[in-house]
């Protein structure tokens, strides 16, 4: 399929305007965020390309700057759309996985279970409860990267008492499938835990997803 041969009316940017981006296959997403084609090939075609080597979202989603600059017609600034595309609608999945509005704060949790389960890339959570339970809302404070995530304690902390939490959960993902939590993250829970208790707020456990499974960190 070319951009040529469709009525004008059926291409992809101008379907997206008349009945939404969510009747839009992958391919005529992917030919909206390319825009052009290349001397040669248009943009569905281009498009047909990369589905050829990431056939799904998924696929899609693991792809890296590089792989994709491998593509005929994909520089620079294509390849940055689609990696850009692709961090939005993680961002966006991970948001409403977890939203706030009266859910109790394990209720959050394992909704962003399935959600943390896809990521390729390690980061952490934090859930930030009332009195009874209850989700207050939630921040990302680690991005991380292939090997691990950093956590930053201090703007967790000021940020639990901004917003007037009394307990923090914390939540993050093994991308390489082991559940079991590491020496560093029982470290961490460790800190992290004397932190929040020398802030009167109650720490309401630090819990690592991998694939299917969920397992708490325990310290003794």
């Amino acid at each position: 399929m070319t951009i040529s041969s469709l009525p004008s009316s059926e291409r992809p940017r101008e379907r997206l305007l008349r009945v939404g981006a969510g009747s839009l296959s992958l391919q005529e997403l992917l030919a909206v965020i390319l825009r052009t084609g290349r001397k040669g090939s248009d943009v569905m075609e281009i498009a047909a390309e990369v589905l050829r080597e990431y056939p799904d979202e998924r696929a899609l989603s693991r792809a890296t700057f590089a792989e994709l600059r491998g593509f005929a017609g994909l520089g620079e600034t294509k390849a940055a759309a689609i990696l850009a595309a692709v961090e939005l609608g993680r961002r966006s999945w991970c948001d409403e996985a977890g939203e706030a509005g009266g859910v109790h704060w394990q209720s959050a949790l394992k909704s962003l279970e399935k959600a943390l389960a896809r990521e390729e890339r390690e980061f952490i959570l934090a859930l930030f409860a009332d009195r009874e339970g209850k989700l207050l809302g939630k921040e990302r404070v680690s991005f991380g990267g292939l090997d691990g995530a950093f956590l930053d304690a201090p703007f967790l902390c000021r940020r639990a008492i901004r917003i007037g939490a009394e307990g923090v959960a914390l939540v993050h993902n093994h991308p390489d499938g082991n559940a079991s939590p590491s020496e560093e993250d029982r470290s961490l829970t460790v800190a992290f835990a004397r932190q929040l208790k020398l802030l009167g707020v109650e720490f309401l456990g630090h819990f690592v997803v991998a694939g299917s499974k969920t397992c708490p960190v325990c310290v003794h």
